[in-house]
């Protein structure tokens, strides 16, 4: 084996390696590995070229510029399968680039992409840990899908209530998408709870830049081409900082209302991060429309004369049993189950 062909295997094992979970350890030798001789940073800058989208860590340590993501995997592996074709590689290398490839090219997560979708159920809640460290606390019947790449951080808010704490990151924006909405952040906490006609951002820490988002108008007078994903327009609708509340109209695409929040009402809208559910004073019908969240019941309202009655009170999520129970008696109010499902709330005899 002469000294070539050794760097090129070194240079293989090492790509190889790089696409796992390298550790701080793993970098320090790779680097001393490259300063051994130019021949070395050639050889790996040649694969980081190659495979330049596959493998960020390599790209980074080599040749420190901005990663292609044009090409799509199945060409990458058409090039690398002509490389072998045609080089005076020895056989049993060219086996060795084949499979490491074929391992690389399984391995979704680590390409250039990392799309994941979490759910939680009625009454359950999930904090979940982004690649990045950033977190997510997904609310009950909620659900999120995560779309990272080289050069953006974006997540769906497909359903529910989902609180963000962003670890920051000047050159790739965190953006939520959700509905007809999109809140764009670098290094910020805020909540963001999705609704049929309204869309609620609070923030807790830094600032984000709440936008609206509709598709893109199509094109008239082209001439027939494959069919691309859509694209969409942006408009930027407002700042929100730390302490404040916007709320977005999805029907026509604007801010209803930016309003600063105190101290007892941040307490209140984010007491569900800690499992719990506030009120004071809020009507009943508020509250009941709150408890629907965190239960399968249905529960109904059958006496209009109640509906406005102030409720106060901190109720664990998930103990929908207990706040029947506060209701009946402290607030004078009648619960009555109508079997499994169901339950109906009327004022209580005199």
């Amino acid at each position: 084996m002469n000294a070539t062909t050794s760097i090129n295997q070194q240079a293989c094992a090492w790509i190889a390696k790089l696409h796992g979970e390298p550790s701080a350890k793993d970098l320090q030798n790779f680097r001393a590995w490259m300063a051994q001789s130019p021949a070395h940073k050639t050889e790996v800058r040649q694969l980081a070229k190659l495979w330049g989208e596959l493998d960020v860590l390599t790209e980074l340590a080599v040749v420190q510029e901005p990663l292609s993501t044009q090409s799509t995997s199945a060409r990458l592996f058409d090039k690398v399968a002509a490389l072998i074709k045609f080089s005076n590689w020895n056989r049993p290398l060219a086996a060795m680039v084949t499979a490491t490839l074929v391992a690389v090219l399984a391995l979704p997560v680590i390409i250039d992409i990392n799309r994941t979708t979490y759910s939680t159920d009625i009454g359950k809640q999930e904090l979940i840990t982004l690649r990045d460290g950033s977190t997510v606390l997904l609310n009950t019947n909620s659900s999120i899908r995560v779309d990272y790449s080289l050069e953006t951080r974006n997540i769906s808010l497909l359903s529910g209530q989902a609180h963000f704490e962003v670890t920051k990151d000047n050159t790739r924006p965190f953006k939520v998408y959700a509905g007809k909405g999109l809140v764009r952040a670098v290094g910020t906490a805020f909540s963001v709870y999705l609704q049929p006609d309204i869309i609620e951002v609070t923030v807790t820490e830094g600032t984000i830049e709440l936008s609206a988002v509709a598709p893109a108008p199509a094109p008239t007078n082209q001439p027939e081409t494959e069919p691309t994903a859509p694209s969409k327009t942006i408009t930027k609708l407002s700042l929100v900082t730390a302490g404040q509340n916007a709320t977005m109209d999805q029907d026509t695409s604007s801010i209803d209302s930016i309003e600063v929040i105190d101290a007892p009402e941040i307490v209140q809208k984010l007491a569900w991060h800690q499992g719990l559910l506030r009120f004071s004073g809020d009507p009943l019908e508020d509250v009941v429309a709150e408890i629907s969240r965190y239960t399968d019941l249905s529960i109904v309202i059958l006496d209009p004369e109640i509906r406005d009655l102030r409720i106060g009170g901190f109720f664990k999520v998930g103990e929908t049993e207990k706040m029947f129970q506060a209701l009946e008696t402290s607030f004078g109010i009648n619960v009555k189950r109508q079997g499994n499902h169901s339950v109906h709330l009327t004022a209580a005899s005199p």
